[in-house]
């Protein structure tokens, strides 16, 4: 259940002002991670796996 709702918030960017934004980049040395926009906060975070930005959405009460 938790995982579709992560990936529902990753395709459903930009549906809503106030639902954070996630995007999967790759840095210059090939290194995958995640950078999430916090509208609400006017911040951004990177995580290196998909489990702390599952943490990250469950502490900000993203549900």
């Amino acid at each position: 259940m938790k995982f579709n709702r992560f990936w529902n918030v990753v395709v459903a960017q930009g549906s809503c002002n106030s639902e954070p934004k996630i995007n999967h980049r790759c840095d210059a040395q090939g290194n995958w991670y995640y950078q999430i926009y916090n509208p609400q906060a006017d911040k951004h975070n990177e995580f290196g796996t998909e489990q702390e930005v599952r943490m990250w959405l469950d502490q900000q009460h993203y549900r």
